[in-house]
Formats: structure tokens, C-alpha cells, sequence
């Protein structure tokens, strides 16, 4: 088979001039391009290099670990990778507070809209500066508390709830609205209810204690694999693999693997094993059957959490794979990957590029190496030399390849496009007794946002349905990109007072003309968008009940300042808030 330009054939070896080493990395790239099974990836982690990788990132660990509350360590915390995120653009997210500082702050404007606006700050929980103790119940609250959320927003967000619930008995005990309150600002609040359910799962079948086992952990509500086997080997020095986003980027790159990330053979399969090599590593040269000292090799919580540690900071999305702090700086495939797609472009003899690229293109993967996502080779491979190509810097060629053979692995995770909602929502406030309130209405006890108290809205357009109720000025797609519609003013008021009347049962109330704020406010999801239309009105006083229930069954109040303290407020609720607070005319 002839090449692109006809001059040499795909199996012909490659010219180097007779550098040995350069010899090698073109052997390395062209069996990377031409593997057809996941064992490729599996000897790059053998016994010895499994072993080096873990001591090498165990004594990293311990001496560059950040301080953080569930490891038992004493304020300041350093919870953030910030140096390393903001490389990649990375977002960090508020901290959560209570509703008290929110009105204050909102009455003298000096909040901004969104996920800033809390009141309690990182600061001030750092500053008290006690050392909790490290326990099962600790390890399971922080692992629940960072799924999908940044370090530095649970830190405060853990010492208010470790010093509430300090013990899993006592989580056990609280109410519904205790725990919601303590979760408020947080997100995902499913993660919530499940740890409640959970503690009392812990209190009635396991008298208080959490179990140490993987097997036994997995029957406690909202305890997973990850978490099951987070808990089993920090709290309980188990040997088992803990593999999050983290720890598979840093296993894509130190194997070669041209795969997502979220792809389900990493994540939830094959990953395991992979990450498994390093945690039962053991030095192949120790003759003695004597187990080797933890103080040496690192306890299995410490590999663990050293892997996630590396992948949030030195392996980041924007990670080098060249730096001095990186303790597996050696180790990585896909820096030596980078060096040899460098080699090759910069061969004298187009001829060598022309081959390999040719053997590139014929790696479809359809039915090979299952790590390997079908075109992943090809993608990584013209990731490489697009970012060589388009390179500027004035570091050292070699730098340049290598750096960029390590940020085109993992390859990027198909884009997702998230569901887009227009709602009607309606702030009203009245007063009793000199005391303000909001009328609020508690959402159902499953789905989004479950049984957390929110203003009361209604849908008005949904992306999965298409159509908008009523007139729209823009809701068709444009070169497949949906247009979210403005819907008529009139159509919006006519359906929410529906609700107020017929579903909250405050017809009087639905009467009263409302405000129309002047623009939309929004609020993302992890997969759905709000586009929320606020209509505000203060409806005077009023001495009726403060609770009721709507026409479908749900809770219904009118919740002062500190009502809303309690029971705790989401973040889109803060947002429609401040809004309506900070409107001059209100």
C-alpha cells in the first residue's frame, strides 16, 4: 500500500538518522496509532512502574497535600486549585450563607446577582480554625458534599454541618427542613435527602456505625461505588481504587488512553483496574513476604486521594506534564506521544509524515481497543499537531510537543446541550405584624430542586417541547441552535395568576396588579437552563395563616426573613430576591 505522497509504504521503518531514542518514540507512536486491545495500556503500568508511580506520589502527597477540614487538619484551609484551574477558565462558585447577610447586603447593594451573593465567607469559617476528627461518617459527608461541586465551596458548607450533625446519630435525627437548610446553596439536593436516608439506614441496620466494607457500604441510600470504595479505603485503610473525572485523566495520560473522560469503559469499568495496579503496587525487589510499611508505600486513602489531588492540580484540563512539581513529570505517555508527533513533523522527509498520518487515518478502532473510543486515535493525533503547529511560545521545541501531547489526552467528552425553560415567576411579598414575608410554595418531593421552597412559577416554553404557550417573538431554530422565545406579557401574567387562583388558592392575591421586572434573570443547572420572567407586588397586610396546602398537596407559606433561614433558600430564589429588592420602584 502506497502512502499519501506514494513514497514509502506504511509498514517501512522510520528514518531517524540512527538516534536510537528517536527510533524508539516512533516505535511507541506507530504501536500507540496500530493497537488493537486494552492490555497496550495495562503494560504501562507493570509491577515496577506501578510501584515508582505510587511512591512517587505518596511522598508528594505528603508534602504539597492541601489543608482541608475532613482531614482532619486546622484552619486556614487552602481548598482552592485556582493557580491550576484558571489556566483552563475554570468557574469557581460561591460559598453559600445565610439569609440574614443576604438582606442585608441586598438593602445597601453591596451584593451582585448569583452565587456570590452569601452571606457567611470562606474566611470567617477558616478562622475558627478547629480540627475535626477524621471519621467514617466524616470521609461520607465530604465525598457526598464534592460530588460535581469545587473544594473550596464545600468547606464551609462541611464545618456548618459537621458542627450541626456532628455524629451520623445525630443526622439521623434532624428533620427534613434542618437538613435542607444546612444544603441550601449547595445544589444537588438529592445528595441531601439521600445522606438524611442514609444516616438513618446507618442508625437501624448497622447500630451507628458505618460499615468498612465495599459490599456493605452499597446498601446505604446515595452510596455508590466511588463513595463506597472512598469510604472503604480512607476511613478503613481497604485496598481499593477510588476513580473519579480526576484520577482518569491522569490514568489517560500516563497510558495513552484517547478517550472521554465520562466515557463508561473508563469511569466505570476498566479504569478500576487500571487505578488498581497502583493501589496493590509493591516493590518487586523486596524478597522478604513481610507487607511493606505503609509509612513507605502510603496508606490506600493516601494513594487515592494523592491521584484526585494530582488530577485537580499538576494534571488539570491545562496541566503541562512537564513541570518540576509534577511528581509523575516521567511517567506520562502522552508527553513522550507529543515529543514523537513533534519528531515526526519535523522529519526532513515529508515521506515519514505522510505514513504515519496514513496509519492514523486507517485506526477507525470500530472494533479494537475498548478504552479507545472509535476516531480516537485520530482525534488525539491531529490534536497534537494542531497545537504544535499553532504554538507561539518561545519555549524548547521538545517542551512544546510534549505539552501538547498531554493536554490532547484525555480527548474532549461529547457536548451535551442542556434544556432550556422559560418560567413566570411571581415575588410576593405582604406584612404582618411589622414583619415582611414572601409567599412561597414547596416543590415536589422527587425531581429538580425536591422539596425545597421556591417562589411561585409556572412553565411557560420548554426546549423539549418546542412550542411556547401562547405568542412568541423568536422560537424557531437557526442553524440548530434553538432560539429560547420572549413570551407575551400578557400570556405570562394570565397563566400565573391561573396558578396563584386555582392551584395555591389566593385568588384575592392573584387580582393585585404586579411589576414586570425589566428583563429576564437566569439560572444553569448541570442540565437544565432557567429563563426566569419576575412579577413582583407587595399585597399590603395580611393576618391570615401562614400555612396552607395548594390544590395538588404541597406546602404553601408565607416565610419571613427568618423563616427563610431556617428552611434554608436556593440560589435561583436569592437571585429573584435581589432583584426584586434592589428594584428602585418596587
Amino acid at each position: 500500500m502506497k502512502s499519501i505522497a506514494g513514497k514509502c509504504e506504511v509498514g517501512a521503518p522510520p528514518k531517524t538518522g540512527g538516534n536510537a531514542a528517536a527510533d524508539e518514540r516512533i516505535q511507541l507512536l506507530e504501536k500507540w496509532i496500530k493497537h488493537d486491545d486494552h492490555s497496550f495500556h495495562f503494560d504501562h503500568l507493570s509491577e515496577q512502574r506501578s510501584y515508582e508511580i505510587r511512591v512517587a506520589l505518596v511522598s508528594w502527597y505528603r508534602q504539597n497535600r492541601r489543608k482541608l477540614p475532613w482531614r482532619g487538619d486546622e484552619g486556614p484551609f487552602d481548598g482552592s486549585t485556582i493557580g491550576f484551574a484558571s489556566r483552563s477558565n475554570s468557574k469557581r462558585k460561591g460559598d453559600g450563607g445565610d439569609i440574614r447577610s443576604f438582606f442585608d447586603a441586598s438593602s445597601s447593594k453591596k451584593i451582585k446577582t448569583g452565587e456570590g451573593s452569601k452571606g457567611h465567607t470562606l474566611e470567617a469559617q477558616q478562622s475558627r480554625g478547629v480540627a475535626t476528627p477524621v471519621t467514617p461518617y466524616s470521609v461520607w459527608v465530604s465525598e457526598i458534599m464534592l460530588q460535581q461541586t469545587r473544594v473550596e465551596a464545600v468547606i464551609p458548607y462541611y464545618l456548618k454541618w459537621m458542627q450541626s450533625f456532628p455524629t451520623v446519630v445525630d443526622l439521623a435525627k434532624a428533620t427534613e427542613e434542618e437538613v435542607n437548610s444546612h444544603w441550601a446553596g449547595l445544589g444537588f439536593y438529592r445528595r441531601a435527602r439521600l445522606l438524611h436516608a442514609g444516616a438513618k439506614r446507618v442508625v437501624e441496620e448497622f447500630n451507628g456505625e458505618l460499615p468498612s466494607t465495599v459490599k456493605d457500604l452499597l446498601r446505604i441510600e446515595g452510596i455508590g461505588k466511588y463513595t463506597a470504595s472512598a469510604v472503604a479505603s480512607i476511613a478503613f485503610n481497604v485496598d481499593v481504587p477510588v476513580v473519579d473525572g480526576n484520577v482518569c485523566r491522569v490514568l489517560s495520560r500516563l497510558t495513552g488512553i484517547a478517550n472521554n473522560i465520562k466515557a463508561p469503559v473508563l469511569k466505570d469499568d476498566l479504569g478500576w483496574d487500571l487505578a488498581a495496579r497502583i493501589i496493590d503496587a509493591r516493590s518487586i525487589k523486596k524478597k522478604s513476604k513481610k507487607p511493606e510499611s505503609y509509612d513507605v508505600i502510603g496508606y490506600p486513602g493516601e494513594v487515592n486521594q494523592a491521584l484526585m489531588e494530582l488530577g485537580a492540580t499538576y494534571c488539570a484540563p491545562s496541566g503541562t506534564g512537564i513541570e518540576d512539581g509534577d511528581p509523575l513529570k516521567g511517567h506520562y505517555l502522552s508527553t513522550e506521544l507529543g515529543r514523537a508527533v513533534g519528531q515526526v513533523l519535523n522529519a526532513s522527509d515529508r515521506s515519514e509524515r505522510n505514513r504515519i498520518e496514513l496509519l492514523v487515518t486507517n485506526s477507525d478502532n470500530k472494533k479494537g481497543c475498548k478504552l479507545t473510543e472509535p476516531g480516537g486515535i485520530s482525534t488525539a493525533y491531529f490534536s497534537i499537531v494542531d497545537k504544535i503547529l499553532q504554538e507561539k511560545s518561545k519555549l524548547r521545541p521538545s517542551d512544546v510537543h510534549a505539552i501538547a501531547g498531554h493536554q490532547s489526552l484525555p480527548t474532549p467528552p461529547p457536548k451535551k446541550s442542556k434544556t432550556e425553560e422559560v418560567l413566570a415567576v411571581a415575588v410576593l411579598s405582604s406584612t404582618k405584624g411589622g414583619e415582611k414575608r414572601w409567599l412561597m410554595v414547596k416543590r415536589p418531593k422527587d425531581g429538580l430542586l425536591a422539596s425545597q421552597w421556591e417562589f411561585p412559577s409556572v412553565s411557560m416554553w420548554n426546549s423539549k417541547d418546542g412550542k411556547p404557550k401562547g405568542r412568541q417573538k423568536k422560537g424557531k431554530r437557526t442553524a440548530e441552535v434553538l432560539q429560547v422565545p420572549t413570551i407575551d406579557v400578557s400570556k405570562r401574567t394570565k397563566e400565573l395568576g391561573d396558578f396563584l387562583t386555582s392551584s395555591l388558592l389566593v385568588e384575592d392575591i392573584a387580582a393585585i396588579k404586579r411589576k414586570q421586572c425589566d428583563h429576564p434573570i437566569e439560572h444553569t443547572f448541570s442540565h437544565i437552563k432557567w429563563h426566569m420572567n419576575i412579577e413582583c407586588a407587595d399585597v399590603g397586610e395580611r393576618n391570615d395563616d401562614n400555612r396552607w396546602n395548594s390544590s395538588d398537596g404541597r406546602e404553601v407559606a408565607w416565610l419571613s426573613e427568618d423563616d427563610m433561614q431556617a428552611v434554608g433558600i436556593t440560589s435561583s430564589v436569592r437571585k429573584a430576591l435581589y432583584l426584586t429588592l434592589n428594584d428602585k420602584e418596587n
